[in-house]
């Protein structure tokens, strides 16, 4: 698969994922979860596979995105650290759908092309197995079990 169509993709499942998490139904702490693991995953990948690949042909949208993701690993950070219970988490969420639809959209409308232009298509396959089987490893790896947060350690993080 190629680069470009597994972004397109994870994309797409984080859209699925963000609406999941805000639908309210369910098990929205679960969703949350696996939205900002896919997330976080999904930003790692690039960044050690497809970046590096990438600075020589498009240097200021590759520093562009990766100050995006450390705006968006902050604001996961937030997320995870607050119970959906909590007033703002539902608002918390809604800040980082906009980060991460932001960068999606400007990501397939502006580097995506660069990468089917410049790259040929052997070179996107690989970067897109590459990314790919990082994911899945970061995906496996976060599977371990978290402990719950608890009314104690949410006050103190409040704190």
């Amino acid at each position: 698969m190629k680069a470009t169509q597994l972004l397109k993709g994870q994309h797409r499942e984080a859209e699925r994922l963000f609406d999941l998490a805000l639908s309210g139904m369910g098990d929205v702490r679960r969703a949350t979860d696996e939205l900002t693991k896919h997330l976080l995953a999904h930003m790692l990948a690039e960044q050690v596979v497809l970046f590096p690949e990438l600075l020589a042909i498009e240097p200021d949208l590759i520093g562009g995105a990766c100050e995006e993701h450390t705006v968006t690993r902050f604001e996961i950070r937030r997320v995870v650290g607050m119970a959906p219970e909590d007033p703002g988490f539902k608002a918390r969420l809604v800040t980082l759908r906009e980060l991460v639809t932001h960068h999606a959209e400007e990501e397939e409308r502006d580097l995506l092309p660069k990468i089917e232009a410049e790259l040929t298509d052997d070179t996107n396959e690989r970067l897109g197995r590459q990314m790919l089987e990082l994911f899945d490893a970061l995906i496996a790896h976060s599977h371990r079990p978290q402990a719950p947060i608890h009314a104690a350690s949410r006050a103190a993080r409040a704190a």
